[in-house]
């Protein structure tokens, strides 16, 4: 390895420190650039609904798992749920203790970790290219769009990307001579990654290391110094501690299931039924990059003027989820995020080397600026074609805040460009023409915080579950839920009990359900996204036969003592719905009609 593990030559910093100087800084950046990471995911978290359909799916898991206190197999509404290992649901379980079954208290270990690899970032970034280079990687993990998404969602990708970023700093870290505790850093990683999303978490760095060694940097590498061999051993007996007593509870189901049908099936079969596309990441990476996908021309710039085995390295990491995923079946956005955290260091790299290619630079940043800032556009625009309807004015303050979303990391990415990517070596003291970006700068993340809160408050209002939990409130334990047509998992943990998806209303013959308390939601009317843009570019009405009903009892009808209904957003699948609700004796009466 010709690198050392330290900045590179070259590399430039906006301020000369002295040694204590920076070590004093480094200390507060390690403080407050996770801080800011960590305040940015928890805005709005706890208004904002759980999204259909994953995140009711783990966070109803980790409390089923609670409830019958087994933390080695998942279950979801009474099932099995066999689709991830269980690294994610132990973390929801010890959040729910201290934060409540609430939204926050599924959502807290993806923002903590989101902070920790923030902080991570800081770390590797100023050890590769100095402070600025830590900073310019922390703040752009902690600020880019795809990370603020999944930084807050109740899912299993930020426990799996942090391992997976771990993982790679070791492997560099033992490459160049690191001590042994970097041994067991990288394994115990790999063996934690596994348990949170599966091969992933092996696929990446496994991929990484065969790009890096066959195509971007062709010289021996002093392999044995990862002790393969012993390193295997630690990961597998990590996920063996798990994964043996799991096959054998549920019988071989794990693994045929969890490999099987949400794996390897997924590989070759698109599970959402789109049509492949083999440019979707390259294309989509740019959105989800935002607004650090627009300084693309100063990483190939600084790539081409400082090319090292690090930086090959980095570019290899970047790139391993493009080549597992491209061919893959099915296709969304985040499965490249294990390979963002190189990206983001590539960045560093790039904010600390010195360059003059201006043109190539600055086409690529105001192409893909101006793609960030069409969409906040198309945001706004979207709420002041036509005139709402007021039961939708909840949508519309959400599309407002999409809207800002957007219009602050374009604000971010000018502020940057002006400060942290510009030419020559900045001054001690800011310029007078820097000091509006850097104001730009400070105000964006706050205007971020208070987006993601106007979209967590506004979509909340239009929850369907949450709009159904006073009906259910009062009903007794042995009621039987039933749902038709809509079957969101959030119906399962909003209400805390077991449901019967897909059922059709019980009729008169059965003495049986007679007798047995009942709760029916049915799906009567859904407008579909597609319906929305039609309204939208011609004028036809978005929601029709939408005059608000509560039918009369009816105690003939199989006992059912009447209707309300319930409008609302499915988030699933980006669409409003219409519900019908009833209730049959038993079960407290017909509940309160909604206002």
């Amino acid at each position: 390895m010709s690198d050392s593990f330290g900045p590179l030559p070259g590399a430039r910093s906006s301020v000369v420190f002295r040694s204590g100087d920076e070590l004093f800084l480094a200390r507060w950046l390690s403080l407050l650039l996770p801080l800011l990471a960590f305040l940015l995911c928890i805005s709005g978290s706890a208004l904002l609904p759980l999204i259909d359909r994953d995140e009711p799916r783990f966070a109803e898991a980790a409390r089923e798992m609670a409830e019958r206190g087994e933390w080695w197999v998942p279950y979801f509404n009474g099932a099995y749920r066999l689709d991830k290992p269980p690294l994610i649901y132990w973390l929801m379980g010890i959040s729910f203790r201290a934060f409540g079954e609430n939204e926050l208290g599924a959502r807290m270990p993806s923002i903590a970790l989101d902070a920790l690899l923030c902080l991570l970032l800081f770390r590797i970034g100023r050890s590769f290219y100095g402070l600025r280079g830590g900073v310019v990687a922390a703040l752009s993990a902690s600020t880019c769009l795809q990370v603020l998404i999944h930084g807050r969602l109740a899912v299993a990708d930020m426990p799996m990307v942090v391992a997976t970023t771990l993982a790679q700093w070791a492997i560099l870290r033992l490459l160049e001579g690191g001590k042994s505790c970097w041994f067991w850093t990288l394994w115990i990683s790999l063996g934690l990654g596994f348990l949170a999303k599966g091969p992933i978490a092996w696929a990446v760095p496994l991929m990484t290391v065969v790009l890096w060694r066959l195509i971007l940097w062709r010289q021996s590498a002093p392999w044995g110094r990862l002790h393969l061999f012993k390193g295997a051993l630690v990961a597998t007996g990590i996920v063996a501690l798990w994964g043996i007593p799991a096959l054998l509870l549920t019988h071989g189901a794990f693994w045929t299931q969890g490999m099987g049908e949400h794996v390897l099936r997924r590989g070759v079969e698109a599970f959402d039924g789109r049509p492949h596309f083999w440019g979707y990441y390259l294309v989509s990476s740019l959105v989800s990059l935002f607004p650090w996908s627009a300084f693309l021309g100063w990483i190939l710039v600084s790539l081409r003027e400082r090319y090292s085995s690090r930086s090959a390295f980095l570019v290899a990491w970047f790139f391993a989820p493009f080549l597992l995923f491209t061919p893959y079946a099915t296709q969304l956005p985040h499965y490249l995020l294990p390979g963002f955290p190189a990206f983001f260091l590539l960045l560093g790299q790039a904010a600390t080397t010195p360059t003059r290619s201006r043109p190539l630079r600055l086409t690529i940043f105001w192409f893909v600026w101006s793609i960030g800032f069409l969409g906040g556009c198309l945001a706004l625009l979207a709420t002041l074609t036509r005139p709402w309807e007021p039961r939708l004015a909840a949508l519309r303050l959400a599309l407002w805040a999409l809207g800002g979303i957007f219009f602050s990391l374009c604000l971010l990415a000018l502020a940057a460009k002006a400060t942290l990517f510009s030419d020559g070596t900045s001054s001690p003291r800011p310029r007078p023409s820097r000091l509006l970006p850097l104001g730009l700068g400070i105000v964006s993340p706050f205007a971020l915080a208070g987006c993601f809160w106007l979209l967590g408050a506004s979509l909340r209002t239009v929850e369907p579950a949450l709009a159904l939990r006073p009906l259910w409130k009062s009903l007794p334990q042995d009621t039987v839920f039933r749902a038709n047509g809509y079957t969101e998992p959030s119906l399962v943990f909003y209400s805390g009990r077991r449901w019967v998806m897909d059922a059709e209303e019980e009729g008169p013959g059965s003495s049986a359900s007679e007798r047995a308390p009942s709760f029916s939601v049915r799906l009567q009317r859904e407008r579909t996204l597609q319906d929305a843009f039609r309204w939208l570019f011609s004028g036809r009405p978005a929601l029709r036969d939408s005059s608000p009903f509560y039918a009369p009892p009816a105690p003939s009808n199989g006992g059912w003592l009447g209707a309300s209904r319930i409008e609302g957003f499915d988030s699933a699948r980006f669409s409003w719905v219409d519900l019908e609700v009833r209730s049959r004796p038993g079960s407290e009466g017909i509940p309160p009609k909604p206002q």
